[in-house]
């Protein structure tokens, strides 16, 4: 719907639009970019597109300007970009200002986002993700804790004083911790430079037999009181399974990634280009106790 208003914004300032065509991945176009010599990286384009455009950003150490015209936009969102209005995330050329976040790598493939594993990652594989979302979500749960189902033996290093599910639904590692309703705005994200990964493993430690029909109905009830989560901070993760490759969910792109995954985290390696924002305002509070 923003591609339009941005192409032609880009224009105007005079940018050399490289539009992705069937064929072409994102990383190519911007390798050929730097190759003829661009200073500076422009994404326009879901999660997929920024976090391949974004490697080649990090390798070559030179600025990114995110436009967010996904879907989610999750990384957009993080960073405080106007998802309504991407065209203006194109002011960071002339009066932008840079930052410089955390990427992380699995087995050292750039991901800004997250990586997951276990029913999420199979479910980005399904045709019918991008336009039934809901209802494709809640038939991979089901499939995922129905009893008899396939099993994929998954192994890693856990600190001593977490305690984990034993069945594990989604085995999820993230760029930097998830406080949704703790970051502003819209983002899932307070910080994009805490120099962390952060390990999530989410599983159901009862009450299978139920889940799927309570799934089915949409009453809304998967999470509370039924899933179980454990979490944890570190700079680098290993994953072991009985399989030399497992289906994987990359930043919201559906992978297939050999095993062993090996996580790493790199502080503060992409250099973020963005324009000026509100600055903050000092408040007064009124405090109890």
């Amino acid at each position: 719907m923003h591609q339009p208003t941005v192409r032609r914004a880009a224009r105007e300032r005079l940018i050399d639009v490289r539009e992705m065509r069937t064929g072409h991945r994102a990383e190519a176009l911007a390798r050929d970019a730097v190759r003829e010599g661009a200073k500076i990286l422009i994404a326009a384009g879901g999660d997929g597109t920024v976090s391949a455009i974004a490697a080649v950003a990090v390798e070559h150490d030179i600025p990114l300007v995110v436009v967010p015209c996904g879907t989610r936009n999750h990384f957009a969102k993080d960073c405080g970009a106007d998802v309504t209005d991407p065209a203006g995330e194109l002011a960071a050329l002339e009066d932008g200002h840079e930052i410089r976040v955390d990427v992380g790598t699995i087995n050292g493939q750039v991901f800004l986002d997250n990586v997951s594993i276990g029913f999420y990652a199979a479910m980005v594989r399904d045709p019918d993700y991008r336009r039934r979302r809901i209802r494709v979500a809640a038939r991979y749960v089901q499939r995922a804790v129905f009893p008899g189902r396939p099993r994929t033996s998954l192994h890693m290093p856990v600190p001593p004083r977490v305690v984990a599910p034993e069945q594990v639904l989604v085995a999820l590692v993230s760029n930097n911790a998830y406080f949704p309703g703790v970051a502003p705005g819209p983002a899932l994200r307070p910080r994009l430079d805490e120099g962390m990964l952060w390990v999530y493993l989410m599983g159901l430690p009862g009450a299978h037999r139920r889940l799927p029909a309570r799934v089915a109905r949409g009453t809304g009830r998967l999470i509370t009181g039924r899933t179980l989560v454990a979490a944890w901070p570190t700079a680098q993760q290993t994953m072991t399974t009985d399989s030399s490759s497992i289906p994987a969910g990359v930043d919201g792109e559906a992978a297939e990634l050999d095993t062993p995954l090996e996580f790493t985290i790199c502080p503060r390696a992409l250099r973020l280009l963005q324009p000026k924002r509100n600055e903050p305002v000092d408040r007064q509070f009124s405090l109890r106790w």
